[in-house]
């Protein structure tokens, strides 16, 4: 999970506010869950103090926002830290612990974020920063394709990931509409239309089309799954189509 909440991170990292603008922060409750589910509370007070409460019982340490290095200095009493800026706004504080590589300090706005699901929420932002479509696979996971601030259709060489991650080549199928989305090197390489046909001698064919309502020439044929032998095939009284090791060649009406 970290792993790919720091993908998040690294794409907003151009939306994120400075830490400078502590009233974003000031006065709110921040939440942190620990690894053994513990319930940590932070509330940064104007004057500097820290409210702490863990699971309820709460102490009282400090704060400050340290100008020159962008950081935020915190005493919580057992142990100071230091914070540097990852992502932030007026729902979550994501901060790096100041020396490492990635430990992250994660902090949700309870009122904001009411079920503390840090992932969801920065997901949803990625969505709409970045007019994200999104559809459930044949596999059960998400294909989610970027389609920029400016666009509404999708368009081939859009970037595309799978549950957040770059998904290795190949196809993979709509669980709702049976389209194929075929990925290359990261991006939307090509849409088809699988359409099941019988020719006039009873073989049932399916034709991976380009075009959703028509056959054209280059579109891949199968039979049981395999690409359909050489040969010419009559898929009714004015339709054949010729194929070359499963791909159509040529289309006629005769």
């Amino acid at each position: 999970m970290r792993i790919y909440l720091q993908d998040l991170i690294n794409r907003l990292s151009q939306f994120s506010e400075k830490l400078d603008n502590t009233a974003l922060f000031i006065d709110k409750p921040w939440v942190l869950i620990d690894i053994e589910s513990n319930y940590h509370k932070y509330i940064f007070k104007r004057d500097g103090q820290l409210v702490l409460s863990l699971n309820g019982q709460v102490q009282l340490g400090n704060w400050e926002y340290l100008q020159g290095a962008k950081s935020i200095l915190i005493d919580r009493i057992k142990d100071k830290i230091l914070l540097n800026q990852s992502f932030f706004d007026n729902a979550v504080m994501i901060l790096k612990v100041d020396g490492t590589n990635n430990e992250l300090f994660i902090l949700a706005n309870e009122t904001l974020i009411p079920d503390l699901d840090v992932k969801k929420y920065l997901q949803s932002v990625t969505y709409k920063k970045f007019n994200v479509v999104t559809g459930m696979l044949e596999n059960g996971k998400t294909l989610e394709i970027y389609r920029g601030t400016s666009e509404i259709f999708l368009k081939l060489g859009m970037k595309a990931t799978i549950d957040g991650e770059r998904p290795d080549d190949g196809k993979y199928k709509s669980q709702n509409t049976g389209r194929y989305y075929e990925l290359k090197n990261g991006k939307l390489f090509k849409i088809t239309y699988p359409k099941e046909y019988q020719t006039i001698d009873g073989l049932t064919i399916v034709i991976e089309q380009v075009y959703e309502k028509s056959i054209s020439v280059g579109d891949l044929v199968y039979i049981e799954k395999q690409l359909a032998n050489t040969g010419k095939y009559k898929l009714g009284s004015f339709t054949s189509i010729n194929i070359v090791d499963g791909v159509i060649t040529k289309k006629s009406i005769f």
